[in-house]
């Protein structure tokens, strides 16, 4: 493959960062990202997603009842390392930004254009699914790391030979499974090899060779315990992407999704544009007006050189395609589907605009350096506004007290229990996952009851013998003082199930508070756990 030819006229020969400088950088925005995202959220997310992957980590299965299972094992193995706070796994967040960053380095280089590839990194670093979208780690954001690494090894399968060639197209099959392992949306990015593939040379060569094959070997086999455990589990993750489509056109959700490009990378996307657009009107002064420039750069910023336009199909098919199945109805598009499509987004903006205007390139790429660290300022002190804000407003997401309930609750039952270990817990799926996570990490999280649907798909072998509990939410006090109504659905199933078992349905309520500098306006949380003992064993019969 010819990536010099990708490479634009007025290029700079060499990057104006040095290798260390971007380790530096990119290492040192992921960590100021993550303390923002630690200080400004009180807890790690509303849906608790993110207890959610610790919850499945447990399991250390083939699948789940929802999604494939790669992220949660991303969770489980960075746990066994790191302690189990909240500042650990905003760090898991930005790590996984980091790595994907690496990948658009690595990319970079393979399309000949590594002079780009620090500027294209520090874009990225402006945009929304890499900045703010990424703290919330899940199966959208785990593929921010996957995607550009996947990409990446398609082009060092193209391009390296015998042994080199062989590696390489082993790593491509295991990332390509693993972007599949984490969320079955990854088939519209692998798909977007096709095109590449067919209408390049390098592309039709590769074809010809046993790479893609060796590739495409290893694929399958990473991909098949996971299918045979769907299988086995009644096709349950498979039928749960597939309910995500209603079977007709949601235009507004397509809208959304058709301008994601724009609205999530719009930050880097601006300045790439108007950095150039400044330096054009400098170098040429007999440059049209200042307006009419902006915007022929900004639509030259999308544009493929042409067919064989290896970066523009990598950055432009997964949108695309994505595109085509909402119009067609097969799926009903979600807005964060599109956090990790753009990971090429910026390499074809300075490629197409080096081209647009070679000779303010260096000058253009120097200006958004320097821009950076100030930028960077300003987002820290807006992250330091919004905790500010947040903890002035009382605002309930904040002040959840996920750490000071799990610690309450383990305490409580300690206390009643002596010497009874705690084996598991349900009930409210998956803010349950709590307990373990913060206290009591031996403690099995399980969706709902034990002998029941859905935690039967990754059933706790023995829970009959161990003790349990059912933690139901009921959330805070109003501002009035009125007590929090208990969650029915969740507090009836729990009496409903003790009942039957001959165990007391009565809930004991446990009242909690966050204290600290952070929260000012401490608010009352009150959590109903219902306990779930093993059953007497008869006592044993006379001879």
């Amino acid at each position: 493959m010819n990536t010099s030819a990708l490479a634009a006229p007025g290029a700079p020969s060499r990057s104006l960062l040095a290798p260390t400088r971007v380790a530096v950088v990119i290492g040192a925005s992921c960590l100021v990202w993550a303390l923002l995202q630690w200080l400004a959220q009180g807890n790690l997310d509303g849906y608790h997603d993110m207890l959610e992957n610790y919850a499945w980590a447990q399991a250390w299965d083939w699948g789940t009842h929802k999604h494939p299972p790669f992220f949660a094992w991303v969770v489980g193995a960075w746990f066994a390392v790191f302690p189990q706070t909240d500042w650990a796994y905003r760090l898991l967040s930005y790590t996984n930004v980091a790595v994907g960053l690496c990948g658009v380095l690595h990319l970079a280089r393979r399309l000949g254009l590594g002079a780009l590839a620090p500027t294209a990194a520090l874009l990225l670093l402006w945009s929304l699914p890499y900045a703010n979208l990424a703290a919330k780690f899940n199966a959208n954001s785990q593929l921010l790391s996957l995607w550009p690494w996947t990409a990446a090894m398609l082009l060092a399968s193209w391009q390296e030979q015998r042994w080199r060639g062989a590696a390489c197209s082993v790593a491509l099959g295991l990332l390509a499974a693993a972007s599949m392992l984490s969320k079955y949306y990854s088939g519209v990015f692998l798909a977007g090899f096709l095109l590449p593939t067919l209408l390049t040379a390098a592309g039709r060569q590769w074809l010809a060779s046993p790479r893609p094959y060796l590739a495409l070997a290893v694929f399958a086999a990473a991909l098949a315990p996971h299918i045979a455990w769907i299988a086995g589990h009644g096709w349950i993750t498979l039928g749960y992407a597939m309910d995500q489509g209603s079977g007709a056109t949601q235009w507004g959700y397509v809208l959304r999704f058709a301008l994601a490009p724009l609205f999530y990378w719009l930050p880097g996307w601006l300045a790439c544009v108007g950095v150039f657009s400044y330096w054009q009107r400098k170098t040429q002064p007999d440059a049209s007006h200042w307006a009419r420039t902006w915007l022929h750069l900004a639509w030259q910023s999308w544009r493929p050189t042409g067919w064989a336009d290896t970066l523009f199909w990598l950055a432009f098919t997964p949108w695309a395609l994505t595109l085509g199945f909402g119009v067609a109805g097969v799926a009903e598009l979600s807005t964060p589907w599109a956090i990790p499509i753009g990971f090429a987004f910026s390499l074809l903006w300075l490629r197409n605009l080096q081209a647009a205007v070679p000779g303010a390139t260096a000058r253009a790429l120097a200006a958004l350096h320097r821009a950076f660290w100030p930028v960077l300022g300003a987002i820290a002190l807006a992250g330091l506004a919004l905790a500010w804000s947040h903890a002035r407003s009382g605002h309930s997401g904040y002040y959840r007290p996920s750490f000071e309930a799990a610690q309450a609750i383990a305490d409580d039952w300690a206390r009643r229990h002596p010497g009874t270990a705690l084996g598991w817990v349900g009930g409210a799926w998956a803010e349950n996952a709590l307990l373990a996570f913060y206290a009591l990490p031996h403690a099995r999280t399980l969706p709902g009851l034990p002998d029941t649907y859905p935690a039967l798909f990754n059933p706790h072998a023995g829970w009959e013998q161990q003790a349990g509990i059912l933690l139901c939410p009921r959330g805070p006090y109003s501002t009035t003082g009125s007590a929090p109504a208990p969650d029915a659905a969740c507090e009836d199933t729990a009496q409903q199930w003790l009942a039957q078992r001959g165990q007391s349905a009565a809930p004991h309520l446990i009242a909690v508070q966050r204290q600290g500098w952070r929260f000012p306006r401490p608010q009352t949380f009150v959590y109903a756990v219902f306990d779930a003992l093993p059953a007497t064993p008869p006592p044993p019969r006379l001879p």
